[in-house]
């Protein structure tokens, strides 16, 4: 994610060509395939702990939403569309635009309060890991039918850019939520078959779908032709599968190793840290001007790797230091990102 974002906003188009470069563009969308993948499966390990907890009305329920809401709160914070609030009035419709279409950061946090809403509706496991599958394989179908609807003359753009990408959002509901919903599923059924048996859970629920999806794509292909092959569903089972069966090698390959460096559990926990500082460093944001002002794609690839390297170093340094604050200082930790935060806000009064 930090060198795909570092290398798309600072590499020359002249580099940007090529056989190389179209097989570094599909492996770079897998990482945000990965990403929610993954970001279902935490979320279903987390609630699987504390199920009875979150499967009704609670204060860890109340806790989930309010943090669920804070994803959706910086994803549009990242796209404000002025500098000031008194300069609201002046937006142009583009910057509104802008600011409305759904990124990431909004769909995570919609996406994982509807899947909340799904634990307290189906209360039993089992039911849960069905239903999300269901739920997934049924967005991804329907996802063509979405995107043809006109929803900007339905609906209020803040509603619309949640269903298509029509709006200017980079990840609108459908299809990108199917991937959240399967890593839901998924997770549920890790914590009933695999933590016994990872090799029978990577072979079976990672690998061969895995491989089936990505067969079925080059099949639709071969048979129905390129339409057909660059439709949603079948890129969707394309990036899902071949995403599956690189999880499915994560996991054989996780069985060698018998304790992972610190660093890997930091960056685990301060993503949402990562993900935030980094837009503002690459792209820029309402409060600072970033590396695509600054620089903008004039690069060659030497100097691309540079700025790579020192992103990546600067994060993996903030998620350390931060992490370690937390769990040794949590009082002040928590003080510091409430003034932080503050002085965010006071910039755009």
């Amino acid at each position: 994610m930090l060198y795909g974002h570092t290398v798309s906003a600072l590499l020359h188009p002249r580099y940007q060509t090529g056989t190389w470069f179209d097989i570094w563009i599909f492996q770079r969308g897998l990482t945000s395939t990965l990403f929610l993948l993954l970001s279902g499966f935490a979320f279903s390990i987390a609630t699987g702990r504390y199920w009875s907890s979150h499967g009704q009305r609670s204060l860890a329920v109340l806790r989930r939403i309010r943090r669920f809401s804070l994803f959706i709160l910086l994803g549009y914070a990242l796209h404000f569309p002025v500098a000031r609030f008194a300069d609201l009035a002046y937006a142009t419709p583009e910057r509104w635009r802008t600011f409305l279409a759904v990124d990431v950061l909004q769909l995570i946090g919609v996406t994982f309060i509807g899947v909340q809403m799904l634990v307290m509706l189906t209360r039993s496991r089992r039911v849960f890991g069905w239903t999300a599958l269901s739920i997934a394989v049924a967005v991804i179908l329907l996802t063509p039918w979405f995107w043809r609807v006109d929803w900007i003359s339905r609906l209020p753009l803040s509603i619309a850019a949640y269903f298509s990408p029509s709006a200017g959002s980079q990840f609108p509901l459908f299809p990108w939520s199917a991937y959240v919903l399967l890593g839901a599923a998924l997770g549920q059924w890790y914590l009933r078959w695999g933590t016994a048996r990872l090799d029978w859970y990577a072979n079976v629920a990672l690998f061969a779908p895995g491989l089936a999806l990505v067969t079925l794509a080059f099949v639709v292909d071969w048979i129905l032709g390129t339409q057909a092959w660059e439709s949603v569903p079948n890129q969707v089972a394309l990036r899902m599968g071949a995403s599956l069966m690189l999880l499915a090698l994560i996991a054989r390959g996780s069985q060698r190793i018998t304790r992972l460096p610190h660093v890997f559990g930091a960056v685990a926990q301060e993503t949402l840290l990562i993900y935030f500082v980094h837009l503002c460093i690459v792209y820029g944001s309402v409060w600072n001007r970033g590396l695509a002002q600054v620089y903008g794609p004039t690069l060659g690839p030497g100097q691309t790797v540079v700025f790579v390297v020192m992103l990546l170093s600067a994060m993996f340094g903030l998620a350390l230091y931060w992490n370690w604050w937390k769990h040794t200082r949590p009082r002040l930790a928590r003080l510091t990102a409430l003034v932080v935060g503050g002085l965010l806000l006071y910039r755009l009064l």
